[in-house]
């Protein structure tokens, strides 16, 4: 599909009249395994809410925040927690969202955006420690087998104010013999 693509660019650009031989012969694979994630976007309702929520509760930091005018003011901020960013962003006044899912079969029967993952040394101890600053555990920590696999791995969920899940998980780790 890559050289399809490659093809069709090398004819566009060669009808308007210009050299691209040097582009058309060169792979896009460098420029691709250079890329780094830089953040995610999440659209809330209540901007002040959820910058609170994701500095006390995460412990993230805001890096900065600013307004867009040509957006008739749009509220954004890009909040850090060590190489981690998200990005909040006001939603429109009344703009439709995806209801929070109700249940765990719920959360997965969805398609787009699932959940933010974070690695922690103990999920349990993450999701005891969120629990007392009132958090609650939206599926409780549980070890699962990464079928087909030798792996499995603990995780557990929470959800944000807005019911965007995120997910606490342990370190990827061999199967254990049972």
């Amino acid at each position: 599909m890559l050289k399809s693509f490659v093809a069709a660019a090398a004819a566009v650009v060669a009808f308007v009249g210009s050299d691209v031989t040097a582009w058309a012969g060169q792979s896009n694979t460098d420029a691709v395994s250079e890329m780094a994630f830089d953040h995610m976007s999440i659209n809330v309702r209540d901007f002040d809410g959820a910058v609170a929520w994701y500095t006390e509760k995460l412990g993230f930091e805001v890096d900065v925040a600013w307004r867009v005018e040509a957006l008739n003011g749009k509220r954004l901020a890009y909040l850090s927690l060590g190489e981690t960013v998200i990005e909040l962003v006001a939603a429109d006044e009344g703009g439709a969202g995806l209801l929070p899912p109700d249940s765990f079969a719920d959360h997965f029967a969805r398609t787009g955006y699932g959940h933010l993952c974070f690695v922690v040394a103990n999920v349990d101890e993450t999701l005891k420690t969120l629990e007392a600053g009132g958090v609650p555990t939206f599926v409780a920590a549980e070890t699962y087998a990464l079928d087909g696999t030798p792996y499995e791995r603990r995780v557990g969920f929470v959800k944000d104010p807005e019911g965007n899940v995120i997910e606490f998980a342990e370190p990827l780790q061999a199967r254990k013999m049972r």
